[in-house]
């Protein structure tokens, strides 16, 4: 079966907004994303309306009723009593024509139904045979009763929605081969027209926003209809349906039943838990899911409640003109019988749901805050959708923070540079334990001052006015003695500054030694060299002297033995 309501995964943010919404806790939230459990689901449209990422589309069966214009079927539409809310119409005659421009060979408003289910409600007042009445126009309604107030199925009033009395009497009046579709601002007519029991009636439906887009792809403009404006003094009361009490308004209540109007699903469920408990007796409830009425259906985008209610005021009393009804005779079959389609969810033991709490951190009651971010109204009803698999264990957003939180504070604080987060104004805004113990400052709270006050380094000033990022720069801050190995990073999307200190003190100081220590043998090598030059040239010196009077001594030697052999020849 395809879902009338399908999420588009892709578009799917984990904000659980849809779940809060839901009523009836028809959302199952597994491996990050959500889906309609169509058994559970009564088509409020609640998720539709809050959803933030438009992750939700309806099933349209536009294209199944254009195949039913080229084909020419004879398609005949009944048009919900909400219309003028919707189009802003007044005159009845301006859209009916719209809609025979773009195919539809007969246009009726749904109030004709309607008129006929309130004379069937009358004929329940008059009998008096039923301890309280609840009135079946809503199929939300209907559904939430079938499925999470079976007991209170024998308070249903036995009789078809307006949009189903009027199927039955276009298809008596002009023919069983007709197709009907019934334009409304409601979701759960998709579905309600399915029904078995509903023998085929409607052949689609079409909501009022779908409507909308269909006549913009046709453009089609309701000012070329406006001159045809037919009213005669023919008023049709039903048109009150969609306001709250308009159903009231339709009927006698010459009775000994009281008359109560109930909109919104908390006050719809309020008041079915006092029915299912027995301390309800004598009342004509007439009950719409919807706060404020079908005028503020989930299809149908108005730009105020009160501006949808004063058209539908305007639209009645303009007297739009239905010359026939005064005819209209119940010659069809209204009645209705509704069934116990209870949906049961299995209740763990308290030691399971216990065990469930523990492994998302809560061990004791005081641990369970019940804050609803899940979608759950609280921890223990999450902890019972985990057991029947509707819900992600990790769901619970205050533990998947503390554990973020926890991990990141783990990661931040284990490491050993020193890591500030600053704000625009260069305040400090976190500072982890590796900061105060590389600096020296374990007494001062540094949160919160301006960081100029302990770290002047001017290029914090830079990466803000610049946009660009500092890396792996080293600073030295003569404040402190200490030397970093700094990298200044800055965020524009959080406006926030990210420095990130690596203390290089310790080896910029072993690098001095190693410096100095170098330096010295440098000079100490340099003098050696030097001795050695001199020592070198004393001795090349004294060298050079004796060489000089050794050859002087050799050379009177030698001339004193030429001499003497001379005189010996």
């Amino acid at each position: 079966m395809i879902n009338t309501i399908r999420f588009k995964e892709a578009n799917c943010k984990n904000c659980y907004k849809c779940i809060r919404s839901c009523p009836v806790k028809a959302i199952s939230f597994n491996n990050d994303q959500a889906q309609i459990m169509e058994d559970n689901c009564i088509l409020c449209g609640n998720c539709l309306k809050v959803c933030p990422q438009n992750a939700k589309s309806v099933v349209d069966e536009i294209g199944k009723i254009k195949e039913f214009i080229k084909k020419n079927y004879g398609v005949y539409a009944s048009i919900a009593p909400s219309f003028p809310s919707a189009f802003k119409s007044h005159n009845v005659k301006v859209l009916f024509s719209a809609l025979k421009k773009i195919g539809f060979s007969y246009v009726e408003e749904t109030a004709v139904g309607a008129f006929l289910v309130s004379r069937e409600y009358e004929k329940l007042i008059k009998k008096g045979e039923m301890r309280n009445i609840i009135t079946t126009a809503c199929p939300v309604v209907v559904s939430l009763v079938e499925k999470y107030y079976p007991k209170a199925i024998k308070y249903l009033s036995p009789v078809v929605s307006p949009m189903i009395a009027h199927a039955k009497i276009l298809k008596h009046t002009y023919g069983e081969d007709i197709k009907v579709v019934f334009i409304g601002p409601c979701l759960a007519k998709k579905k309600e027209y399915k029904d078995g029991e509903n023998d085929n009636l409607i052949d689609a439906v079409v909501t009022f926003d779908e409507l909308k887009k269909w006549f913009e792809d046709e453009d089609i403009d309701f000012n070329e209809f406006e001159s045809e404006n037919v009213k005669d003094d023919e008023t049709l009361i039903e048109r009150y349906y969609p306001i709250v009490g308009g159903i009231l308004k339709t009927i006698d209540k010459e009775s000994y039943y009281k008359f109560l109007s109930i909109d919104g699903f908390e006050n719809c469920m309020e008041t079915l838990d006092a029915i299912v408990k027995g301390n309800i007796n004598g009342y004509f409830i007439e009950m719409n899911s919807c706060r404020g009425g079908c005028i503020n259906g989930p299809c149908n985008n108005n730009s105020s409640f009160i501006e949808a209610y004063d058209d539908i005021l305007n639209y009645v009393s303009n007297k739009n003109g239905l010359s026939h009804l005064k005819d209209i005779k119940a010659q069809v079959d209204l009645s209705k019988r509704f069934y116990n389609k209870e949906i049961k969810s299995l209740i763990p033991d308290d030691n399971t749901i216990r065990n469930i709490l523990k492994k998302i951190g809560k061990f004791k009651k005081e641990d369970e805050l019940n804050c609803g971010a899940c979608g759950y109204s609280s921890c223990r009803e999450k902890a019972i959708a985990v057991y029947n698999n509707k819900a992600d264990l990790h769901m619970c957003l205050p533990y998947m923070r503390e554990k973020a939180e926890s991990i990141s504070n783990i990661i931040i604080n284990s490491s050993p540079n020193a890591i500030l987060a600053l704000n625009s104004e260069f305040y400090i805004q976190e500072v982890n334990s590796s900061a105060y113990r590389i600096f020296n400052i374990e007494n001062i709270n540094l949160i919160g001052k301006n960081v100029f006050d302990f770290f002047d380094c001017p290029d914090f000033l830079i990466v803000k006015d610049t946009g660009k990022d500092i890396l792996n720069q080293k600073f030295y801050y003569d404040k402190f003695d200490v030397t970093v190995e700094q990298s200044i990073i800055y965020s524009k999307e959080h406006e926030a500054i990210i420095i990130i200190m690596k203390d290089i003190t310790k080896e910029e100081k072993n690098q001095e030694k190693m410096n100095k220590v170098r330096s010295e043998t440098v000079e100490i090598a340099q003098r050696v060299i030097e001795k050695q030059m001199r020592v070198a040239q004393e001795i090349a010196s004294l060298l050079g002297e004796t060489t000089a009077e050794t050859k002087v001594a050799l050379t009177k030697l030698k001339d004193t033995i030429v001499t003497k052999m001379g005189e010996e020849e």
